[in-house]
């Protein structure tokens, strides 16, 4: 008799990676936020130093910013990576890069959902319509084209900021829930809402 050992296979996939990073960049944001809300508050009783209290705002406004934009791309990538290995373990790798890979990420948690488990994500919920703000944000971001502007041409929108962030952790765990809710084998343990 001739035992032969059977291969152990093990799921290998980043989307919880991706999350993780998306977390503890947004951790540093929350941080922050909480240094820029006191030094605001702390200009408006202190009308000395105000240059220096308003160097230290837009100091914090910068990292913000930069810490946003890492939370953003890596939940793009978070919510790509997940919907991509869910189809692969609940139907196939083979019928993903046949039939689905090249349809746009949007398009993947609207069709996927309903093809495994006959029903689909409400289109018009707030996690499909925040999926689709975080792709069209990512999307904006990845493929910027650069422009010369005025400094009253400069809006608020031009920035990216505490809320976008914010809303890109509520955009990763809200789809991946309502998988979760619409399919109770959707693998959604990697989820954590705190850094």
């Amino acid at each position: 008799v001739v035992m032969t050992k059977k291969a152990l296979k093990i799921a290998w996939t980043h989307h919880g990676d991706y999350f993780r990073l998306a977390l503890e960049n947004w951790r540093g944001i929350r941080q922050l936020k909480e240094e820029h809300d006191a030094l605001q508050t702390q200009l408006g009783h202190d009308s000395k130093g105000d240059d220096d209290i308003a160097g230290q705002l837009a100091h914090r406004n910068d990292a913000i910013g930069e810490l946003a934009l890492v939370v953003i791309v890596f939940c793009a990538f978070a919510l790509e990576a997940f919907i991509n290995d869910y189809a692969i373990s609940r139907l196939s790798r083979n019928y993903l890069s046949k039939y689905l890979d090249k349809l746009d990420v949007v398009a993947k948690w609207m069709v996927i959902p309903r093809l495994v488990s006959r029903k689909g994500l409400d289109p018009g919920s707030r996690p499909l319509q925040d999926v689709a703000w975080l792709v069209e944000l990512r999307n904006r971001l990845a493929h910027y084209k650069s422009k010369e502007l005025t400094i009253d041409q400069i809006t608020v929108s031009d920035f990216l900021w505490y809320e976008d962030a914010e809303r890109a952790i509520r955009a990763v765990t809200g789809a991946v829930l309502a998988l979760g809710r619409l399919d109770r084998k959707a693998q959604t343990d990697w989820i954590r809402t705190e850094a």
